[in-house]
This record gives structure tokens, sequence and C-alpha cells, in this order.
């Protein structure tokens, strides 16, 4: 199911490189690479690290092209306590000052949750609340599908509805909040649900190395069996690397 991701974002990717030649804007193409990673021994050995990407398209047009990944590993003794991966990729284009059409699809692996795969591609639009040089606020709403895999129910898809918010404010020239929720609904059982939170305080140390503090909490309201837990937080520093 990997490649219905690699799939979209090679689609969108291939409108962004269209749209860049309808512009001379220089280096629309902006992003970050990270890692953090903590190792301790003695009475208990313990590895925890955390990959990072993002990136962003913005030829100054009417068309804007987003993608990021990350990527949550944690064990303690031997055992893998924390693996999780996540990604997405979006393509927005502007209809007014203050409204956006957008495709996404986003992919989740975590098998703590028992979930081998999760995909969901889906379209919809949003409104930017906020829109100004230090604050942004929008909020959206989609629909489309998702495709899920676990080990104990096997594989299932079906029509699904998608909302989110998204926040950004710069304290400073070098200090940036960024906050953002998202819930995924099954069309044909609201009960099931995929929600995803995180917010995050990035300072930058170098002029392009940024140290970025995240605290992530996702919440799926129907597992598989009483045994897995339907909250996970994770609370990581990664130093970014821009380019």
């Amino acid at each position: 199911m990997s490649r219905w991701f690699l799939t979209l974002v090679f689609v969108l990717a291939i409108a962004a490189r269209v749209a860049a030649q309808d512009t001379a804007a220089a280096k629309p193409w902006t992003g970050s690479i990270g890692a953090g990673l903590a190792l301790t021994s003695g009475n208990t050995d313990t590895q925890n690290y955390n990959l990072a990407l993002s990136t962003k398209y913005d030829p100054k047009t009417r068309f804007i092209f987003k993608a990021d990944a990350l990527v949550l590993r944690g064990s303690a003794n031997g055992d893998t306590q924390v693996d999780r991966a996540m990604a997405a990729a979006r393509g927005e284009y502007t209809l007014s000052d203050r409204t956006f059409g957008f495709a996404e699809v986003s992919y989740l692996r975590d098998p703590f949750k028992d979930v081998s795969y999760l995909v969901a591609p889906v379209v919809g639009a949003g409104y930017r609340v906020i829109r100004s040089d230090t604050r942004n606020l929008t909020v959206d709403g989609a629909a489309g599908m998702q495709v899920e895999s676990n080990e104990l129910r096997g594989r299932s898809s079906g029509a699904a509805l998608k909302a989110g918010e998204d926040f950004d404010w710069a304290l400073s020239k070098t200090s940036k909040i960024t906050q953002k929720l998202t819930g995924l609904w099954k069309a044909s059982d609201f009960g099931d649900a995929l929600y995803h939170f995180d917010a995050g305080l990035g300072t930058s140390v170098m002029r392009r190395i940024e140290l970025k503090v995240t605290y992530a909490y996702d919440y799926k309201s129907r597992t598989p069996s009483p045994s897995v837990k339907k909250g996970d937080s994770a609370l990581f520093a990664a130093l970014l690397f821009k380019f």
C-alpha cells in the first residue's frame, strides 16, 4: 500500500514541476531533514531515535506542494517499545485569498496498534482563518477512502472523511510554535476513527540548524483487541538541517 503514497507523491511532484515553468521565482523548494538519538546503559539499556523529513514547494503561484515523514523507534533491554512511521503528501490550489482546494494522501504504520498499514487518499477544501507574516491558522475538510491492514482483522477498505486544523506562530525570527490536529473517520462507522495531535517548538541554533521539540499523540477509537491501547504519546527532540 505504500505504493499508493509514492504514486500520489509522484503525481503531485509532477504538477509542482509544471507549475514551476510558469514562474521565475528563485529557489521555490524549501525543507528540512533531521534526527534525534538517545542512548542509556547500565541498569537499563535503551535506544531511542527519530528521523524527520519535511519539504515544501511554493513558486508563489496558486499551487503549493507539501510533504513530510516521521519515523519513531525505541527499545529497552533489547525489546522494541516504539515502532511508528507516518508520512503525508499534499498539493494545494488557491481558490481565493482565504480558500483553497487540495488533494492529499497519508500513510501510517504502527505494529503496536496492529496497523500494518493505513493509507488514506482524500480531496477537499480549506479556509485560512488567520493569514499573516507571523501567524497562520487553517481548517479543512475532505472526503476519500482509506485502506487498512491488520494482522488480526485482515485488510479492509471503504469511504472515509477527514478534517484538520493547522496553526503556526513565529515568536521571533528564530523561533516558531507549530500545532496540528486531524481526524479520520470511516464513513460507514463514525465510531471507528483515528485522531492525531502534535505541537512543537523550534528555534534556530545556527544559520541552517534548528532544534525542535515535539509532542505527539495518536488515538485510535477502535482497536482490534482489548489488549491494544487506544492512545500513544511521544515527546522527542531533533536537530534539523534546513535546505
